[in-house]
């Protein structure tokens, strides 16, 4: 029986162990970062900030297997592209709004 494909390539199981153990380190990281206290409020931002961030490509990379090795591929990285320019949009737009509503509302 021939298996559609829909660019996600072929699956392995050391894709999805190095996912999971990545995520939990990650977690792991951001919690830890939280609960010891040893970094300021700014530090500790940055922290979880940055740990969602690898963690979301990882996701990407390992569970949803995003890659360009063909067409279908290609296609799927220019969706989550495009998704994310307009997630990105939609996120600035409102904290300019709400910037803005704060200021002319207070002064």
């Amino acid at each position: 029986m021939n298996q559609p494909d829909f660019g996600t390539g072929q699956k392995k199981l050391e894709i999805y162990v190095f996912g999971v153990i990545s995520c939990v380190i990650l977690t792991v990281i951001a919690f830890g970062a939280v609960m010891s206290k040893w970094f300021s409020i700014h530090e500790t931002f940055i922290i979880i900030f940055a740990a969602a961030c690898i963690q979301f490509l990882v996701q990407v990379l390992c569970f949803l297997r995003l890659n360009t090795k063909t067409e279908q591929a290609r296609t799927n990285v220019m969706s989550i592209l495009f998704t994310l320019v307009i997630l990105v949009t939609i996120v600035i737009g409102s904290l300019w709004i709400m910037w803005n509503l704060n200021y002319y509302m207070m002064h």
